[in-house]
C-alpha cells in the first residue's frame, strides 16, 4: 500500500490518490459481501491530506461582462455551464435530439452501475432558452463549429476572461458557481447532484465554500424565522389570556 501511494504521488495529486484508494476500498467491501466471502478482513486504506479546494467562482456582476467579451461560438457553452454546472466534456457531447425546448429541459444520460443509462432532465431557464433558440443547426451536436463539434476554445476563453476583468478564471469554476447559485436558490442537494451530474455528496461538499454573504444571509433568514415564531407565540398567549375567566 505504501509503495503504491509513493509511486502514484510522483504523477498525481493526493486528492487523486484518495479517489483511487476509495475505489479499492469499495471493491474490497463488495468482495467480502459475496457468497462465499473473501478470506480475511477488509484492509485499511489510509486517507491522504488534500490541499484546500479551489475557491474560484464567477460573480453575477462579471457574468454579463464575460458573456459580452466571448466570441459567438462558445457563448452558448458558457451560458449553459454557468446555469447548470455540467462538466465541459458532457456539454460538448450534447446532441440536438437531447434538447427539448417544449419541456424546457435537456435530457442527459446518468449512468449507473449494472443498470441501463437513465435520462436526467436538466432545466432550461434564464438566458439558456434565448441562446438555444439562436444557436444554428449546423451539426448533430448542439455546440459546434460549423459541422464539427467544438473541441477547444482555451485561447478565446483566456482572452475574454482577461478583457472582462476575471483573469485566471477556469471554465471549471462555472461548475462551482452553478452549485452555489442553485444552493442559494433553495434547490435540494439531491436535485443539484442530478442536474450537475455528481454521484456523491462528498464531491458536492468540496464546492460548498461559504463567504461573508452566505453567513449574513443565513443570519437574516434565521432572524425572520424566529421573529415569525415569536410573533406566533405572543399571539397564542394573548388569545389564551383573553379566554381565561376573571
Amino acid at each position: 500500500m505504501k509503495h503504491y501511494i509513493q509511486q502514484r504521488l510522483k504523477d498525481v495529486k493526493p486528492s487523486t490518490v484518495n479517489r483511487e484508494l476509495g475505489l479499492l476500498h469499495r471493491a474490497s467491501q463488495l468482495g467480502y459481501q459475496q457468497d462465499p466471502p473473501l478470506v480475511g478482513r477488509v484492509p485499511f486504506f489510509p486517507k491522504l491530506t488534500e490541499g484546500e479546494p479551489r475557491k474560484g467562482f464567477l460573480k453575477p456582476e462579471h457574468y454579463r461582462k464575460l458573456l459580452a467579451e466571448l466570441p459567438q461560438e462558445p457563448k452558448l457553452l458558457f451560458v449553459v455551464a454557468y446555469h447548470v454546472g455540467l462538466r465541459k466534456g458532457a456539454l460538448l457531447r450534447i446532441r440536438w435530439d437531447q434538447v427539448d425546448l417544449a419541456s424546457s429541459c435537456i435530457w442527459m444520460e446518468a449512468k449507473k452501475a449494472n443498470r441501463k443509462p437513465e435520462p436526467v432532465a436538466v432545466p432550461i431557464y434564464s438566458d439558456m432558452r434565448a441562446y438555444l433558440e439562436l444557436q444554428p443547426h449546423t451539426s448533430e451536436y448542439l455546440l459546434s463549429r460549423g459541422s464539427a463539434p467544438i473541441k477547444d476554445f482555451r485561447r478565446s476563453w483566456n482572452l475574454a476572461c482577461q478583457t472582462a476583468g476575471v483573469p485566471g478564471l477556469l471554465f471549471h469554476h462555472l461548475r462551482r458557481t452553478a452549485v452555489r447559485n442553485l444552493r442559494r436558490a433553495g434547490v435540494a442537494e439531491s436535485v443539484i447532484m442530478k442536474i450537475t451530474g455528481r454521484r456523491t455528496r462528498g464531491v458536492l461538499d468540496l464546492y460548498n465554500i461559504t463567504d461573508q454573504n452566505d453567513t449574513l444571509e443565513a443570519g437574516r433568514l434565521a432572524e425572520e424565522l424566529l421573529s415569525r415564531a415569536h410573533a406566533q407565540d405572543s399571539s397564542q398567549m394573548a388569545s389564551q389570556s383573553k379566554r381565561k375567566p376573571n
